[in-house]
């Protein structure tokens, strides 16, 4: 882990400029194998953690972030069912909608969400969440791109599963964070699988 910038007013702003450029700087093989390796350990963790029928939200990827692909191919094998986030004007919480990843859509933010004429499915059927981040520490803190959408949506489902997905170079060792931000409760790199106390 690194040295963080220090707290401040700038602190978050500085701590994404940083920890976006270290990502971007792995080479698409990199991030490719590692991508794979940490999909491995998700797997291995949902194998244990979720069955048949229950519902699993993932991501698509953007840029440079953890390639999600290969986890909600195995949910979808396993009988999970996968649900991908959506920005909705005007509001600060996601609905989630069950879309084949061929059938998302560029949105505003440049993410791939589904259409709007998808059914979203209820955050109390979600149990768990993969989520993809900036800059995570070992506290389960995390920084996301500032829209504060997942915050928003996670305190909306506190009993659902919380799970970081970065590359080992995103590790830190202090996020700055701020009351309404909510830690994970795994952080999944390619080197490791940490756990919040």
């Amino acid at each position: 882990m690194s040295d963080q910038p220090p707290p401040g007013p700038r602190s978050k702003r500085a701590t994404r400029q940083t920890l976006r450029a270290r990502r971007d700087a792995l080479t698409p093989d990199e991030r490719v194998t590692a991508s794979a390796a940490i999909a491995h350990a998700v797997n291995a963790l949902l194998d244990e953690r979720l069955v048949a029928g229950q519902v699993l939200a993932v991501y698509a990827a953007k840029g440079t972030e953890v390639d999600a692909t290969a986890i909600a191919e195995h949910a979808a094998r396993r009988g999970i069912e996968t649900v991908y986030p959506r920005v909705v004007d005007g509001e600060r919480t996601l609905t989630f909608h069950a879309a084949p990843p061929a059938e998302l859509a560029t949105s505003r933010f440049g993410i791939l969400e589904p259409r709007a004429d998808v059914p979203p499915v209820a955050l109390e059927r979600i149990a768990a969440f993969v989520i993809p981040g900036l800059a995570f520490d070992l506290d389960g803190g995390r920084i996301g791109w500032g829209h504060g959408y997942y915050d928003a949506t996670l305190a909306k489902a506190p009993g659902a599963l919380r799970i970081g997905l970065a590359f080992a170079c995103q590790l830190v060792d202090h996020v700055p964070h701020d009351p309404h931000d909510i830690p994970m409760n795994l952080i999944i790199t390619e080197v490791a699988t940490h756990s919040v106390a």
